[in-house]
């Protein structure tokens, strides 16, 4: 699963009397995240969400597969 995000941003402040810039600011930036889901994890499986700046998932967890323990014996003659 990647996670990828970009932002840019421009700000400008005016003098009101003569229409000249008084600041002007810009930014931009991106960022990237990687991260393991699993082999059994399919694109329809995920959901996001993304509110008041934050974006949660949801991943469903594998169930884990209940070990069954074999009994080992050797006959003895």
């Amino acid at each position: 699963l990647t996670i990828e995000a970009a932002k840019g941003l421009d700000k400008d402040e005016k003098d009101k009397k003569s229409g000249k810039y008084i600041r002007r600011e810009r930014y931009a930036g991106s960022m990237s995240r990687s991260f393991y889901v699993g082999e059994g994890v399919s694109q329809e499986d995920i959901h996001a969400k993304y509110e008041h700046g934050v974006l949660k998932l949801s991943i469903p967890k594998k169930e884990e597969q209940k070990k069954v323990e074999k009994s080992n014996y050797i006959a003895i003659e």
